[in-house]
């Protein structure tokens, strides 16, 4: 499993995403998903570097071959997946997307306001860095939900699918 494991702030995920290049596989969609587990409550601090191993080895024990692209807090993307490569995130849409992990469990706790909006306002300006680099707007962003081919309610029931691409329409606008 390539594992990559770096934490990018804001302005430095947008230069590693501009020198993307990619190969045979090329990302269509943005798939945007909730940890549930481990919760905003269990890791007041974000991610951290065990954090990113701990998951190396639950991905590594499903016996998959990657794993979501990225794992969001509100201060960082941390580089999970490599963006080049077809990841492990939702079955219908691995083969045409980017996988993003936001930090909460935003089934039990509120997306709209403290970190649960920090969270969010941080993963729809990444997904707008994504979108940019394949020249896509905020139609191109999917919910793990979507998929037909699970009962998820990833990224979780009190996440509105609306407001969140408002945001993302925001941050594509907002550079």
């Amino acid at each position: 499993m390539n594992i990559i494991g770096t934490p990018l702030a804001l302005a430095d995920f947008e230069r590693y995403v501009q020198a993307l290049r990619f190969g045979p596989w090329q990302p269509t969609h943005v798939v945007i998903h909730h940890c549930s587990a481990p919760s905003l409550a269990q890791r007041p601090q974000g991610f951290q570097p065990e954090h990113m191993r701990n998951l190396k080895s639950y991905y590594e024990g499903k016996g998959w071959s990657a794993g979501p692209h990225l794992f969001i807090d509100e201060h960082h993307a941390w580089l999970f997946s490599p963006l080049t490569a077809r990841g492990v995130h939702a079955i219908s849409f691995n083969a045409t997307s980017w996988g993003l992990e936001m930090l909460g469990d935003f089934d039990s706790e509120e997306p709209w306001s403290g970190r649960g909006l920090a969270v969010l306002t941080h993963t729809a300006r990444i997904a707008a860095i994504l979108l940019k680099k394949i020249h896509r707007d905020e139609s191109a962003i999917l919910f793990h939900r979507d998929d037909p081919r699970t009962t998820k309610t990833c990224p979780g029931t009190r996440v509105n699918k609306a407001r969140f691409l408002a945001l993302v329409e925001q941050a594509l606008h907002a550079t």
